[in-house]
């Protein structure tokens, strides 16, 4: 038997098909929550190299990318198994398999915030082009605390029902354009976006919240002087969904890539 009910898991499709994103209470057990905060820690404080995947988002926030190539215990764990029970629904494909990992760390007092964007603009180099559109349903991103996360700490936030609308402009807010390390944000989100209608998410450990690829998101800076924000994310990846796409100009892959993340 699996963790959730299938009221639970027609309760999150519901809210994903509708704001393009989800809220998932205890996605993993404490103990689970444990394990994995060792093992973000050897990898954080240089006890496990992850070598080149280990960088600055944008030269700004540190960020572990594929940290289930360096670890196992990225590999295999609680959290991807609970999270595939949800994740078929969401990308309407039975059994996905992890398409990507990523670790972000925001320390305490950390002041940068992740601005908003939508993923799917990583798709392109710099960035994909404005006015595209992709399934919302082609990536479902899992984003679990591993540690309580209030707004105050960066917390998750969205903008709910507008991940079906053509994509915004993009622009590199930090970064180079070249590098797999730029921060891309949207050029106007106060124009593109209704901001006042954003949702935040704080989490208690072992929590999640999980969004599309269209959906847009941002997290601030950890204005906490104590807690550092721990955040694993992974993603499952429906990638017949990207056969759909219909940009004429040519100018972004036709399949993901992996995104930068709050």
């Amino acid at each position: 038997m699996g963790r959730f009910s299938e009221l639970d898991k027609l309760r999150i499709e519901n809210d994903f098909e509708s704001a393009g994103f989800a809220k998932i209470e205890n996605l993993v057990s404490a103990g689970a929550v444990a394990e994995l905060v060792a093992a973000y820690d050897d990898i954080i404080e240089g006890r496990v190299s992850c070598g080149e995947f280990d960088r600055n988002l944008g030269g700004l926030t540190r960020q572990v990318m594929m940290p289930h190539l360096c670890h196992p215990a990225f590999a295999e764990n609680e959290a991807i198994r609970n999270a595939q029970e949800i994740a078929g629904g969401l990308i309407r494909k039975p059994s996905p398999e992890l398409f990507f990992s990523m670790l972000i760390f925001k320390p305490p007092g950390h002041p940068h915030e992740t601005p908003w964007h939508q993923d799917m603009a990583y798709s392109g180099k710099p960035f994909t082009a404005a006015g595209s559109r992709l399934p919302n349903h082609a990536v479902a991103q899992f984003w679990l605390a591993l540690n309580d996360v209030d707004e105050e700490m960066g917390c998750m936030e969205f903008i709910p029902g507008v991940q079906n609308q053509p994509m915004p402009e993009h622009l590199v807010a930090s970064g180079k354009p070249e590098d797999e390390g730029r921060l891309l944000a949207m050029a106007h989100p106060s124009r593109d976006l209704d901001l006042t209608r954003a949702v935040k998410c704080p989490l208690k450990a072992g929590s999640a919240t999980v969004h599309g690829y269209a959906t847009p998101h941002f997290t601030g800076p950890n204005r906490s002087q104590t807690s550092g924000r721990r955040a694993f994310i992974f993603s499952f990846a429906n990638l017949d969904a990207f056969s759909s796409i219909a940009d004429q100009r040519g100018e972004w892959s036709q399949r993901p890539q992996p995104a930068g993340a709050p």
